[in-house]
């Protein structure tokens, strides 16, 4: 096959220079911004739209001399980029000309491009990690809001929980006046003390009680921690108990003896349980069967935990079982449909899941299912 004619070569030629001219016009109008270096970082090449993250000139960048200066030391693994070729999605704090934090998203390849050995794409997602920030946010002020909501469901109950200590540590302090203030009254020491020791036994039980309200009214970020669930449920139960006696359910339980942790959030899990346990003791509430109870149970299954909440309410409507969970779909009177919504989100967030079934004209049950703490299924 012969040379190629000049007519030949002139159109590779034309060919190349439209290809770097493609090149360099897509270059200089998207929004990452790219550069390559070699070994030691130093670079070889400097995208032309550096300055729309970074705020300099290319030339500036170039001055640098060295892409550390530009996104940090450090940056990656030189062994795991050999082995791997490329890393991605490496989250780097950097300072614009201006002085202004921005946050990159940097993805690295290993390139053999003239001296350059390694492309740096970088993106900035300043704005998406503000976003992010403001969602966990909103997250965490709805988390408020449900567990405000639960405790006002719980007001009534809550206020007899604590008029009973406090009635009890009344009556001891109106004893031990009556005995100082008659002094013909036999009062030995035995008897103040055996007072004095009634009125903090009652102070401890509401303060306790207030403690645990306090613990879940309080506006908190969720914190991730390995958890007994079967804890979880006794401290929910304790919560409920004066409402179940108020609405005559009687609650039982079934909890599964040496279960692994879960990894969660203690109030989260908690505001997940009540709301459980509330919408089983108001669908018994309304119910017209004469035995009126709540089974809690808990157990392993498929690697997971799983806990049930089973009612003898009237059951779920076939056609009411596909919309529980959703937003704002509800079922009572003067309900505005985001409990169960909310406890899904929480589950989704804990790598959970949540579920429900009719019993078949016997009540109904939810499900929830937790994984294993990472740590404890790989012990095992």
């Amino acid at each position: 096959m012969g040379e190629p004619t000049n007519g030949g070569r002139e159109r590779a030629f034309e060919a190349l220079r439209a290809s770097e001219e493609l090149h360099r016009a897509t270059l200089g109008n998207i929004s990452d911004a790219v550069f390559l270096a070699d070994d030691d970082g130093a670079f070889t090449f400097v995208c032309p739209n550096v300055d729309v993250i970074f705020g300099y000139t290319p030339d500036e960048v170039q001055a640098m001399g060295r892409i550390g200066r530009l996104l940090g030391e450090d940056l990656f693994d030189r062994g795991e980029l050999e082995a791997r070729k490329e890393i991605r999605n490496v989250e780097r704090e950097v300072t614009s000309k201006s002085g202004v934090r921005r946050t990159v998203l940097i993805h690295l390849k290993r390139v053999a491009i003239q001296e350059g050995t390694v492309l740096y794409t970088c993106r900035d997602v300043t704005e998406l990690k503000q976003a992010e920030r403001e969602l966990v946010a909103l997250r965490v002020e709805l988390l408020h809001a449900a567990r405000l909501a639960l405790v006002g469901e719980l007001t009534a109950s809550i206020v007899h929980d604590i008029k009973q200590p406090l009635t009890a540590i009344v009556a001891n302090a109106e004893a031990g006046r009556r005995l100082l203030d008659n002094p013909g009254t036999p009062c030995g020491a035995a008897d103040l003390s055996e007072i004095f020791r009634d009125v903090l036994d009652e102070s401890h039980v509401a303060t306790d009680i207030v403690d645990r309200i306090r613990g879940l009214a309080r506006k908190r970020p969720i914190e991730l921690r390995p958890l007994d669930l079967n804890d979880v449920i006794r401290s929910v139960l304790l919560l409920v108990a004066a409402d179940a006696a108020r609405r005559h359910v009687r609650l039982q339980t079934e909890l599964a003896v040496n279960l692994p942790a879960i990894e969660g959030d203690r109030v989260s899990m908690q505001q997940v349980l009540l709301n459980l346990l509330v919408n089983a003791m108001e669908a018994i509430e309304h119910a017209d069967s004469r035995r009126r109870e709540i089974m809690v149970r808990s157990r392993r299954a498929n690697g997971a935990i799983e806990v049930d909440v089973a009612d003898t309410g009237p059951g779920i409507a076939s056609e009411q079982l596909p919309l529980l969970f959703d937003p704002f779909y509800t079922t009572k009177h003067e309900g505005i449909g985001l409990g169960l919504a909310i406890s899904r989100s929480i589950l989704d967030a804990h790598g959970g899941r949540i579920w429900a079934e009719d019993l078949g004209g016997e009540g109904a049950s939810f499900h929830v299912e937790m994984p294993v703490a990472a740590a404890v299924a790989k012990d095992r």
